[in-house]
């Protein structure tokens, strides 16, 4: 039997070793991996990648990160490779930018049968397999988004014309950033809507796809490609015909390069998301979880809608704040 004095003795060396070894742990860096779904997806990813290190420096935290992109946004198989090889490396926080919502739930159950805390960008709705879902979704919801270019594009056009659409990749994204844009857009019947290809949100295959609906229907007043890469790719071929003025091009997102698009007269429009908020909600998330805090399961942002007309350096510097110096801008 111990005795009472001696069993307090042992109960405060306990408490005091573990107090020692959660002040160790802490001490240790957040290790963190970094998973992109492309190389060339749009500097979102690259803005998102700073922002998460400039909110984690305000922090005062402590931390590796280590970035890993796919070859391509349709690469599913590569991006489980990956997820496959930092669990095996071991990390605290993975944040995850996956290829395609579904095509994320293996990597996702791997993730959470070795207990790494996983947050899901670029997507706010929960996975519902319980074994598949993550600590946290954080995005700008691309429905809204895609319901507010519509309804800018009705007034552009005047509520007629014809209008091309570039779709991304099979999947989620893409398919909501088309319909909620179809959704305001269908009700005008002056309007005639031309859906065309995917282009897995690839610069180089957008521009190869607005040449082809160019040749096809010289007749378009405006090509809406579904993300920043595809934008960009369509205002190219516009503005190799010399027709920037006449054509309208629309990107989403809204991040530097399309912005310097816009000033420089190529690129008509697109919504702007603050970029840099998303990666704070996710910084946030991995600090929360570290302290034991509650963490939201999902997180959006708003969209503001911009053109080659508005004055947006005023809101570039707040959603830029943490990239715009990583970035050089």
């Amino acid at each position: 039997m111990f005795s009472r004095r001696l069993l307090i003795a042992l109960t405060a060396l306990a408490a005091f070793a573990a107090a020692f070894a959660t002040t160790a742990a802490r001490a240790e860096p957040m290790r963190i991996a970094y998973l992109s779904p492309s190389f060339d997806i749009s500097d979102a990813w690259e803005r998102t990648f700073w922002a998460i290190q400039g909110r984690l420096d305000e922090l005062g935290v402590e931390y590796e990160i280590q970035a890993l992109a796919v070859i391509s946004h349709v690469d599913h198989a590569g991006q489980l490779a990956q997820v496959e090889s930092v669990i095996a490396r071991g990390v605290d926080y993975v944040f995850l930018g996956p290829t395609e919502y579904e095509a994320a739930i293996p990597a996702l159950r791997k993730l959470k049968q070795a207990g790494v805390p996983t947050v899901v960008y670029n997507y706010i709705e929960p996975h519902e397999d319980e074994m598949a879902r993550a600590m946290s979704y954080i995005a700008f919801a691309h429905y809204p988004g895609g319901v507010m270019t519509g309804e800018w594009a009705v007034k552009w056009l005047d509520g007629k014309g014809k209008v091309a659409i570039l779709q991304g990749a099979p999947g989620v994204a893409s398919d909501q950033r088309k319909n909620g844009f179809l959704e305001v857009v269908d009700k005008y019947p002056d309007i005639e809507v031309i859906v065309g290809p995917y282009t897995d949100f690839d610069r180089s295959k957008a521009y190869d796809a607005a040449q082809n609906m160019l040749t096809a229907h010289p007749d378009l007043d405006m090509i809406y490609g579904v993300s920043t890469t595809i934008g960009l790719g369509a205002g190219q071929a516009v503005r190799q015909i010399g027709k920037s003025d006449e054509i309208a091009t629309m990107g989403f997102g809204g991040t530097g390069d399309e912005i310097v698009a816009m000033k420089e007269g190529w690129l008509t429009a697109s919504v702007l998301r603050c970029i840099d908020d998303g990666g704070v909600g996710v910084a946030d998330a991995f600090v929360a979880h570290s302290k034991g805090e509650e963490v939201p399961q999902v997180w959006s942002g708003p969209f503001v809608m911009i053109d080659k007309n508005s004055d947006a350096d005023a809101l570039t510097v707040n959603c830029n704040r943490y990239s715009r110096p990583k970035m050089g801008r």
